[in-house]
């Protein structure tokens, strides 16, 4: 399966079926056990947050919350590529990082024509706008393929692991907005320059111009909708449901069940809401139509093709062969091992689907850290970011394909840019796990919880 996604030799979703066929025949395990799998909780909550991506997308919220920070932020060159970077980052935590910036393309062609940019800026401008969507969908959860995989890798089988919807953003969003600063950084020294070397020339009228193109394109949604409200609304209740579900400070609201309650439940709650509550004019809030149009059901299935491929190397036997093959790392200098993991992450993601990334190497990273007796999330939280870092190819994420497209770019231009960002980052992810990721989720000791986790029991 690893090297069908990684030469994409059928479609990837297409890939992620193959278990439910070869897994029965090869005796590993039961039609019925590696159906389980597909649509377990994890898939379940990504699921629902796509469903609420798409009532967003439906009622044009997404455009009012850009259009709002795109005005907010600058108009010279500089600050207008942050005007674009922060909104297209905070939307892309929240719904798929492709539809993002399709959405965020037009807005910037428009604006490029306006301030008749030269190369170098269009560029610029094109490569901050996929490398904000990359960076901010791993700000949560249900940002990104990747971290729904190593929230479904870590929680099912370890039942006492501390990663939770909020537990996550304590790490994930502070990366995020760092590695957002470096990308805007990056973007200026390799395109026009650092501001104090190179100083802009402030153009009023080209400023009033674009300007006045922002307020036309904002004025085109009008006023703010019932239904944009009633949307805006779901997606907070969603947001807080998933907080305190079970927050580190306080006892969350799941001590209202004497069973388990994992994140999926509240999402899909929030969905049945959005397909029974009614407009005024008696119709469906969210048409079931419309989720079907447009709810990406490939890469569901891809996420569930990844716990399969989990499980089967579990019951196989094969991670307990790579931990005895692995413990030849246990002297190793454990900064040294974790960089060998991100360069080799960060390799195949540029080549592979960074969902397919992280379904094969996550399961061995849970099982390398299990023989070497460190803290699982010291390899894991940083690999699951690192999957989602793709700046290389057109190839690598659907953001940088639109970009490419869209920017009429050649592939050493995104090479050029991307190198060098994706080293940068990688050390900056480094650093930051070091130091208040090491608070966060005490990363120097070895968890009891890491000592009972066994991928195939989450299967049963």
């Amino acid at each position: 399966m690893g090297s069908f996604w990684g030469l994409e030799l059928m479609p990837l979703a297409g890939t992620a079926l193959l278990p439910v066929i070869f897994y029965p025949l090869l005796g590993i395990l039961s039609t019925d056990e590696v159906c389980r799998v597909y649509l377990k909780g994890t898939c379940m909550m990504f699921f629902g947050g796509l469903f609420i991506a798409i009532a967003i997308e439906h009622s044009n919220l997404h455009k009012r919350i850009a259009f709002r920070l795109l005005l907010s932020i600058g108009l010279s060159p500089r600050f207008l590529m942050l005007g674009f970077m922060v909104p297209t980052a905070i939307l892309s935590m929240w719904i798929s990082n492709t539809a993002t910036t399709a959405m965020m393309i037009p807005v910037l062609q428009s604006v490029l024509t306006e301030m008749e940019a030269d190369v170098n800026t269009r560029k610029m401008m094109f490569l901050a706008i996929a490398y904000a969507a990359n960076t901010g969908g791993t700000g949560t959860l249900i940002g990104t393929g990747p971290n729904l995989v190593f929230y479904g890798t870590l929680n099912d089988p370890c039942d006492e692991q501390p990663i939770s919807f909020l537990s996550w953003m304590y790490f994930g969003v502070p990366v995020m907005l760092i590695n957002l600063v470096v990308c805007w950084i990056w973007l200026q020294a390799l395109f026009v320059g650092l501001p104090w070397k190179n100083k802009e020339k402030v153009d009023k009228a080209k400023n009033f111009r674009i300007l006045n193109l922002l307020k036309s394109k904002a004025e085109e949604l009008g006023k703010l909708n019932e239904y944009e409200i009633t949307v805006f609304i779901f997606f907070v209740l969603a947001v807080l449901l998933w907080f305190f579900r079970d927050p580190d400070f306080m006892s969350g609201w799941r001590v209202i069940s004497d069973v388990e309650i994992d994140d999926a439940t509240p999402a899909i709650f929030i969905c049945v809401l959005l397909l029974v509550i009614p407009l005024p004019s008696g119709k469906p809030f969210l048409p079931w139509e419309v989720v079907e149009r447009k709810m990406n059901w490939g890469v569901v299935l891809l996420i569930g093709g990844g716990f399969a491929l989990a499980a089967g190397m579990e019951r196989s036997g094969l991670n307990a062969w790579i931990g005895d093959k692995l413990i030849l790392l246990e002297n190793w200098d454990r900064f040294f091992l974790l960089l060998i993991v991100l360069v080799l992450v960060s390799t195949i993601t540029q080549i592979a689907s960074n969902s397919a990334t992280a379904s094969m190497l996550l399961p061995v990273l849970l099982k390398i850290s299990q023989t070497l007796k460190i803290n699982p999330l010291f390899l894991m939280v940083p690999s699951t970011l690192t999957c989602s870092y793709a700046f290389v190819l057109p190839v690598s994420t659907g953001p940088n394909a639109i970009v490419f497209q869209a920017g009429e770019m050649k592939t050493i231009d995104m090479v050029k840019a991307g190198v060098g960002l994706n080293i940068i980052v990688m050390f900056v992810t480094v650093g930051c796990i070091y130091s208040f990721g090491s608070l966060i989720y005490d990363l120097q000791t070895y968890p009891s919880w890491a000592e009972t986790c066994s991928t195939y029991s989450s299967v049963l």
